[in-house]
């Protein structure tokens, strides 16, 4: 194989590495490929921080990261240690390739500039393997991401056909390993589509995460759809509980949206047992709204099963509870509408309100007749003294006048006394005269 001469690109000086390196520039080479080493990164002492910078065109790259001192072969922690400015020269050997290094170094710090040379053998057993000609170009790419004999091992281990030579060299570029490579075809995911492997490890989509859907039933789920999920933080217990809901055939966007909203499993398995089965549009309306499945469920048990989630909102908005609820149906008035249970909470009517209504005998009022009782001050003890003395039968807005004109229970009683059933406006009058 030819070399690739790496250098920094000021005039003469591309010239003076060539010559060094004995080699001339290649067609395709990085136009400027520089090393550096720090010591200083606080590394146990024999491991520094090794960075390779290249500009090819346009396009510039640089990869850096710890590196034991045995890989550097020829550089020396003493040399690094120096105090004044010693040239160093040293190689890094990969299976796909070396660099050839040359620099000073100074207080723990290096620096200088590399002349790459692809290995033949490597070029051959890739085409031996299948992965077809590799030019010096993904040569060069697979030795800085140390792609090597251990990725056709992986694949060939898996009995999966060994993807080309740039695909390779493009899944080292993007931390796609042979240890994650087996953990994701251990998991159930597609190897051989190296494509949707590097998708999945840009977005963090590991062997744990695969198994965790798969064991949640979603194991055939498309690549961008487990990236879409896991991107938004969806989680294989999250799609278990879907299932359980009855929601499993719901579409990822729709999945992501529940999630966003913070609908939880528990949630959605109790929306689902109370027997809803809602457009996940509506679901997010309630959850957003602060109702618990416990809420509807709630509902459902006093009659109200069937209603529509603005109807819900619109209970729980308006401070119709679970407790509230179950007082109006003890009292005789579970069969409301929500507009009349509305406008029996925004009146301030309380359940015992309602059930001392009922205790006292009165008969059954319609919610604007407890409300105008409630309004004019009407207390449970005073209709049941209205009813003790005879006057069950008189209209609620009776009722409300005789508590105006200051009518209490011993009045009336004095009232009844008088030996004839006096009508409300006699009883009214007397009253007023101060007479009762």
């Amino acid at each position: 194989m030819r070399a690739f001469t790496l250098r920094a690109a000021l005039a003469g000086a591309a010239a003076a590495t060539a010559l060094i390196a004995g080699h001339p520039v290649l067609a395709g080479a990085p136009d400027t490929v520089h090393w550096e080493v720090d010591a200083d990164r606080g590394y146990s002492p024999d491991v520094v921080q090794l960075t390779f910078a290249g500009q090819m065109g346009s396009n510039h790259s640089v990869i850096s990261s710890p590196s034991s001192l045995n890989v550097l072969v020829g550089l020396s922690a003493a040399q690094l240690q120096a105090g004044t400015p010693q040239h160093v020269a040293f190689r890094v050997q990969r299976d796909a390739g070396e660099f050839e290094c040359q620099g000073t170094a100074v207080a723990r710090h290096a620096s200088g500039e590399c002349v790459f040379r692809g290995s033949q053998s490597f070029a051959q057993l890739l085409a031996a393997r299948g992965a077809g000609r590799a030019d010096d170009q993904a040569l060069y790419r697979m030795t800085l991401h140390n792609v090597g004999a251990n990725y056709l091992e992986a694949y060939q281990s898996l009995h999966v056909p060994c993807p080309p030579a740039e695909e390779l060299a493009r899944a080292g570029e993007h931390g796609v390993g042979p240890g994650y490579i087996h953990a994701m075809a251990q998991a159930g995911f597609p190897v051989g589509e190296l494509d949707g492997l590097i998708l999945a490890r840009d977005h963090g989509v590991d062997a744990r995460y695969v198994a965790a859907m798969r064991s949640a039933g979603y194991g055939d789920m498309p690549v961008k759809e487990l990236v879409l999920l896991r991107d938004h933080g969806v989680s294989g217990e999250f799609m278990g509980g879907l299932r359980e809901a009855g929601l499993h055939k719901l579409a990822s966007d729709q999945v992501v949206l529940l999630h966003d909203h913070g609908v939880s499993p528990t949630w959605l398995v109790g929306l689902h047992r109370a027997g809803y089965n809602l457009p996940v549009g509506d679901i997010v309306a309630l959850v957003d709204r602060g109702i618990s499945a416990e809420y509807v469920t709630t509902l459902q048990r006093a009659g109200y099963g069937k209603l529509k989630v603005d109807q819900i909102s619109k209970l729980h908005d308006h401070g119709v509870s679970a407790d509230w609820l179950a007082g109006v149906e003890r009292a005789g008035y579970g069969g409301l509408s929500v507009d009349q249970l509305v406008f029996l909470r925004d009146n301030g009517i309380s359940s015992d309100y309602l059930g001392g209504l009922k205790d006292a005998g009165y008969r059954h009022v319609t919610p604007e007749d407890v409300v105008l009782l409630h309004q004019h001050g009407v207390s449970s003890e005073f209709v049941q003294a209205i009813v003790a003395q005879g006057y069950g039968e008189i209209a609620p807005a009776d009722i409300a006048r005789m508590r105006d004109h200051g009518l209490s229970g011993g009045s009336l009683r004095k009232a009844t006394a008088l030996g004839r059933k006096l009508s409300v406006d006699e009883i009214i009058r007397l009253r007023d005269t101060g007479m009762i």
